[in-house]
C-alpha cells in the first residue's frame, strides 16, 4: 500500500482522477477540459482543468487551485483525511502528472482564468416570482429574501439567467436559483456591521437568513460574517480579531471543523454556537425540519375530517 504525501498528491492528475470518479467532461479544447462543476450545482459547464498545469478553476465561484484544493472540497475532508483515503484505497489506481515548475499559484491560475464565464449583467430588487419561490422552498420569508437579496442577471457564455444575489464586501454576488450555485467575481466575504464587539459566523447567506428566521439573534444587536466559502477563513480572520465574542455556527461536517479549527490556530478564541441544530448538518436543515413539524399536525387534522 502506498502512503501518499502532499508533494506527491499535488501532482495527481485531475482529468485522471475525475474520470475514475465517473466524472466526466462536456468538452475538450486543447488541453482545456470543461466539466459541470463536481463541487455545485449547475447546468453549464464553468469547471476548467488545465492538464498542462494541472490546475482546476471554477468560473462560478472565482476559485481554483490544484489536485488537493480540489479533492478536499469534493470530499468534504481536511488534507490528512485525503493523503490516508488515497493511501488506503488501493483499488484506485491514480496517474502522476508532471511536476509544476516553481512560481506563485496565483499566477499559474492566471493562466487559465481567460474568458470569464459569468458576468452580471443587472441587479434590481428581488421581485422574481420564481425566485422568492426557490427561498421559499428553503424556509426562508418573502420579507426576509427581499431584506437582504437582490435579484441578479448574469450571462453564461451569451446565455441570460436570473438568480437570487446576495453581495459581498467587494462586489460581487452569491447567486443561487433552483439549478445553480455559484458566485460571481470578486469572491469575499460579507459583513454586516450593527456596531457591537459580538458576531456570528456563517457559512453561507442561506444559513445567516435561516438564523434570523429562527429569531436565535437579534440582528440590531450582533454583527454577522457569512464567509461565502469555507475557503474564505483566512480572509475573516482580521475582521474577528476586532471583535471580544465570536459565535461560530458552521456546518457540522469536517469543512466546518477543519476551518473552526484554522480560526482557532491564528489566535480568534471563538464560541462553538452550533449545538441547537446538533443532530442537522446546517441551519437551514434545522429550519425546514421545524417546519415541516409544525405543519404535521394542521396535515393531520385535515385527514381526519
Amino acid at each position: 500500500m502506498k502512503t501518499w504525501n502532499c508533494n506527491e498528491a499535488r501532482q495527481i492528475s485531475i482529468v485522471d482522477y475525475l474520470a475514475k470518479l465517473d466524472i466526466k467532461p462536456q468538452s475538450v479544447k486543447g488541453g482545456n477540459y470543461w466539466y459541470l462543476s463536481p463541487l455545485r450545482e449547475e447546468r453549464t459547464p464553468s469547471f476548467k482543468v488545465n492538464t498542462r498545469l494541472n490546475l482546476w478553476y471554477d468560473h462560478g465561484t472565482g476559485e481554483g487551485g490544484n489536485f488537493i484544493d480540489m479533492a478536499i472540497r469534493l470530499h468534504s475532508c481536511t488534507v490528512e483525511e485525503l493523503l490516508n483515503r488515497l493511501s488506503s484505497d488501493d483499488g484506485l489506481p491514480l496517474t502522476i502528472s508532471q511536476p509544476l515548475s516553481a512560481g506563485r499559484l496565483a499566477d499559474k491560475l492566471s493562466l487559465i482564468q481567460d474568458e470569464p464565464k459569468l458576468l452580471i449583467e443587472s441587479v434590481r430588487p428581488l421581485v422574481n416570482a420564481e425566485l422568492i419561490q426557490y427561498l421559499a422552498k428553503r424556509g426562508i420569508s418573502a420579507a426576509m429574501a427581499t431584506t437582504y437579496c437582490q435579484e441578479v442577471s448574469f450571462t453564461v457564455n451569451d446565455n441570460t439567467y436570473e438568480a437570487v444575489g446576495f453581495a459581498n464586501r467587494s462586489g460581487g454576488y452569491e447567486l443561487r436559483n433552483n439549478w445553480f450555485k455559484g458566485s460571481s467575481s470578486p469572491k469575499d466575504i460579507t459583513f454586516l456591521d450593527n456596531g457591537s464587539k459580538s458576531i456570528c459566523v456563517l457559512e453561507g447567506f442561506i444559513d445567516f437568513l435561516s438564523l434570523l428566521e429562527l429569531g436565535r439573534r437579534d440582528e440590531a444587536y450582533v454583527n454577522f460574517l457569512v464567509l461565502n466559502s469555507v475557503s474564505m477563513v483566512q480572509k475573516s480572520i482580521p475582521l474577528l480579531s476586532k471583535h471580544e465574542n465570536v459565535f461560530l455556527l458552521l456546518d457540522r461536517d469536517e469543512a466546518g471543523r477543519a476551518a473552526a479549527q484554522k480560526l482557532e490556530q491564528a489566535g480568534i478564541n471563538a464560541i462553538d454556537a452550533s449545538p441547537f441544530y446538533s443532530g442537522y448538518k446546517d441551519i437551514n436543515e434545522y429550519l425546514l425540519s421545524g417546519q415541516q413539524q409544525r405543519q404535521q399536525p394542521r396535515q393531520s387534522r385535515g385527514l381526519s375530517r
